[in-house]
């Protein structure tokens, strides 16, 4: 019975003794490299990124193209086309038993912008972005009254629905966007 108590005396010494070994080598290494401690200060508070202007709420990156906002007066106004969506079992048509058509000629596409940037970086950083969160993008070039802006834009969707719907989880992740809708 002396050998296995001295065997366990010693497997528990060598433990002790790498868990201490390792420490000091860690704390060596931090001390040597002044490297701050891991895990410590790695999550930036929300006030630190966000520049809020002075009422608290968030600027919308779209306001120069809206026609809203602290825009310049030379700023080009937007092309693109809001447009509501439309429920077949809405109140507006359940009292009503004709359909309306369009006509066959005019079909649409619909576009979802989530913004637009004079600089091309920008743009490329919210194309990033929602790649990132699995939405595929691309930036269309465009040159208005001497001034290039750069859209983000999702689509085309064939229905009006569909491009809501990419919309909707858009702003569920935080992000402003517009549906448009193209011929």
């Amino acid at each position: 019975m002396a050998g296995r108590s001295g065997f366990g005396t010693w497997f528990y010494g060598f433990l002790v003794g790498g868990v201490v070994g390792v420490g000091a080598c860690a704390a060596a290494a931090l001390f040597i490299t002044n490297a701050p401690i891991p895990f410590i200060n790695k999550v930036n508070q929300a006030s630190e990124k966000i520049n809020p202007i002075a009422n608290g709420a968030i600027p919308d990156p779209n306001a120069a193209l809206n026609g809203t906002g602290d825009s310049p007066a030379n700023a080009p106004k937007s092309k693109v086309v809001t447009v509501e969506p439309q429920y077949p079992n809405s109140a507006d048509t359940a009292n009503t038993k004709e359909e309306v058509k369009q006509p066959a000629e005019e079909t649409y596409r619909y576009v979802v912008q989530a913004g637009a940037f004079k600089g091309e970086a920008e743009a490329e950083n919210l194309r990033a972005e929602l790649g990132l969160l699995g939405f595929e993008s691309r930036i269309i070039k465009r040159v208005e009254n001497g001034t290039t802006w750069y859209r983000v834009r999702l689509g085309p969707y064939g229905t009006n629905q569909e491009a809501n719907d990419v919309k909707t989880r858009l702003m569920q992740n935080s992000f402003q966007a517009t549906v448009g809708r193209v011929k």
